[in-house]
């Protein structure tokens, strides 16, 4: 127990940066900080177009765009060899992994309860007030100039 609390509050050295946790963070830092960004974006729009869904994919890559940003604070903490509040240690990355266990269990929770129940309100929503065509006042016929007719006596 002494050496896992020793290596928890320990800064790594320069030649243990990338060492076979430093690789994990980084191979689990780098994809889902990317992910998360380009589905709080654009991606959204091209994943989902039912707007129950677009939320729910936004709410989760919002969320991730935090826990991962914090994971790449700490990786570079740790790759930059400055240790400002013992932000360097090991803890602090480990600490954060278990944050984005936290947070993906969190977005399946959300999308086994809080999505059938948005669903079903916007279903009841659009079967009450159905999102009539409500026309246009221009009619279909090509538009035409009109000007006044002139008479001229002469």
């Amino acid at each position: 127990m002494e050496s896992l609390w020793t290596w928890l509050s320990t800064p790594p050295g320069k030649g243990e940066v990338l060492d076979p946790f430093g690789q994990f963070c980084l191979l689990l830092l780098a994809p889902g900080f990317v992910l998360s960004a380009f589905l709080a974006g654009p991606g959204a729009g091209r994943l989902a177009k039912d707007p129950v869904q677009l939320t729910g994919i936004k709410y989760c890559a919002s969320i991730g765009l935090w826990v991962f940003g914090a994971v790449l604070f700490f990786f570079g903490v740790r790759v930059m060899q400055i240790n400002p509040l013992s932000f360097g240690e090991p803890k602090w990355l480990l600490g954060s992994v278990v944050a984005i266990v936290f947070a993906a269990a969190h977005c399946v929770d959300w999308w086994r309860t809080e999505y059938p129940a948005a669903l079903s309100r916007r279903f009841i929503a659009d079967s009450v007030h159905p999102l009539v065509n409500l026309g246009s006042h221009v009619g279909d016929e090509p538009a035409r100039q009109t000007s006044p007719e002139m008479t001229g006596r002469g």
